[in-house]
């Protein structure tokens, strides 16, 4: 009788731990990541601009301006090391 009771919550707990471990690796793979933005404004030369997460038409609008053509758009990964040193 008390046997299903301590499986039940033994299920549970496992079942919380997982989702707390699934969310905290989303958080720590998100913050890894970097998104930029190539842009320019004479066909030639070309800048990088960065965000930490996807920009909207908008934020590009704000950080780049209209006069300016989207080049690419990309993610990169960065070093956990050159995180940890920079903070």
């Amino acid at each position: 009788m008390i046997e299903p009771l301590l499986l039940r919550l033994h299920e549970r707990v496992a079942r919380e731990t997982a989702k707390k471990v699934r969310d905290g690796r989303t958080r720590a793979l998100a913050a890894l990541h970097r998104h930029y933005v190539i842009v320019t404004d004479d066909g030639r030369n070309t800048q990088e601009v960065w965000f930490e997460q996807p920009p909207t038409i908008q934020e590009l609008l704000a950080r780049i301006g209209p006069d300016r053509w989207v080049v690419s758009v990309g993610m990169r990964r960065r070093s956990l090391r050159n995180l940890l040193a920079a903070e």
